[in-house]
């Protein structure tokens, strides 16, 4: 055991390493050296071997690992396959395990016979030679996918509603502006100088699901319950950001994309193949207007995010574009929010949005904050069945299109 964990923490220390030189190259104003990257390919090297030899060593120890307990070393078998564990002189019941008899009998057999009678690991395949002691054991806690990253909802306004809100906007200033003379007359009067005005609607719209569950599985997964409830929640988040991103506006919220500032369009390849060039996120910080840069921030895909930190890299630029402080990153100097649901870096797409989103996408929220989860009993019970329901009423609109430009590349 000490020999694995030899091994795992040798292994960290060289995964440490290779990030530590990759952190110190996007913090300074040149690009990686030859020395550099020929030092993390043989931190890589070297735990590409570690990592065999950490699973060889683990494939040994399947035995031990399989019967350890939490509690200490010394575990009590009783007669019927149940176990605890004792240890500091006192006798603590532990949570019961049922064995068949024959398990127990043959491994008794096989540890008085010192491991020669039975080799049930060896011939488990086969039932007769081992295979019916061998018992089968599911761990009550599921691993998690990890849900696809979400962002609008977290740099937009977002407010609670009641009912469908007009929300008043200005179209236009006035264009009667000019000068009079200082004599009077009839004639020579103030001009008259009206904003134009216009309107949208914040309504809400239902959005949602359904999981249906049997009453056994809930019965003897205890945990089974949270873990549907949590995965209805983060599919309802990852499916509502899609919506903020690229809804049409009709029976669904509308999308940023095509309804807000244009920002800069048609950007071509530059001398290096990169679709995104670098000069195209200058461009853009220009076409927004500097009352909405204090607030300003990027939104983008995270496949995009790398792509600009390898440009950056290879570009060997005097003044990094890309920086990073704790756990946020800063794309020149304003901060960056990743989604998913943001296209690619591909002919025609609109990867990149920059500017104040507070001030330009308004969600509204019906019903109250958050999702709302309910455990139906009822619908299914002749079945056998309970249904969780998890829904909420939501609507995003542009508020405000100029407080967000975009930059779409060239078809």
């Amino acid at each position: 055991m000490a020999m694995l964990q030899t091994l795992k923490q040798e292994r960290q220390r060289l995964l440490n390493e290779a990030d530590d030189i990759l952190k110190s190259v996007e913090g300074r104003k040149t690009g990686i050296s030859s020395a550099e990257q020929t030092q993390i390919d043989n931190c890589l090297s070297a735990v590409n071997k570690l990592n065999s030899q950490i699973a060889a060593v683990e494939s040994r120890n399947t035995l031990r690992s399989s019967l350890a307990t939490e509690g200490g070393p010394h575990t009590l078998y009783g007669g019927d396959g149940s176990f605890a564990h004792a240890g500091a002189g006192d006798f603590q019941p532990r949570e019961k395990r049922t064995f068949s008899k024959e398990y127990f009998s043959a491994f008794y057999e096989f540890l008085s016979s010192g491991g020669q009678k039975i080799s049930a690991a060896t011939y488990e395949g086969s039932n007769a030679a081992g295979g019916y002691a061998v018992p089968v054991i599911v761990d009550r806690v599921i691993v998690p996918l990890a849900p696809a990253e979400t962002g609008v909802r977290a740099i937009s306004q977002v407010i609670p509603t009641s009912s469908d809100i007009k929300v008043p906007i200005k179209s236009a200033f006035g264009t009667g502006i000019a000068i009079k003379t200082e004599s009077g007359g009839a004639t020579n009067l103030f001009s008259e100088s009206d904003p134009t005005l216009g309107q949208f609607t914040l309504s809400a719209f239902m959005l949602g699901g359904v999981t249906t569950a049997s009453f056994e599985l809930l019965q003897d997964i205890t945990q089974i319950q949270t873990f549907l409830i949590d995965d209805l929640l983060k599919a309802i988040s990852v499916y509502e950001d899609g919506k903020f991103i690229s809804g049409s506006g009709t029976g669904q919220p509308q999308g940023l994309l095509g309804n807000v500032g244009a920002g800069v369009t048609g950007v071509v390849a530059d001398g290096s193949g990169n679709l995104l060039p670098n000069t195209a996120l200058f461009d853009v910080t220009g076409t927004l207007n500097a009352v909405y840069h204090p607030n300003a921030s990027w939104l983008m895909s995270r496949a995009t995010g790398t792509q600009l930190r390898k440009q950056q890299m290879a570009s060997n630029l005097f003044e990094p574009l890309w920086t990073r402080v704790g756990n946020r990153d800063y794309l020149l100097g304003y901060p960056v929010q990743y989604s998913a649901a943001m296209p690619s870096i591909a002919a025609g797409n609109t990867p990149v949005l920059f500017g104040d989103f507070k001030s330009g996408y308004l969600i509204g929220e019906r019903g109250g904050a958050g999702i709302n989860v309910k455990i139906l009993d009822q619908p299914l019970a002749t079945a056998g069945q309970i249904q969780l329901l998890a829904y909420e009423r939501v609507d995003g609109r542009v508020r405000r299109s100029e407080a967000i430009q975009g930059i779409t590349l060239h078809t």
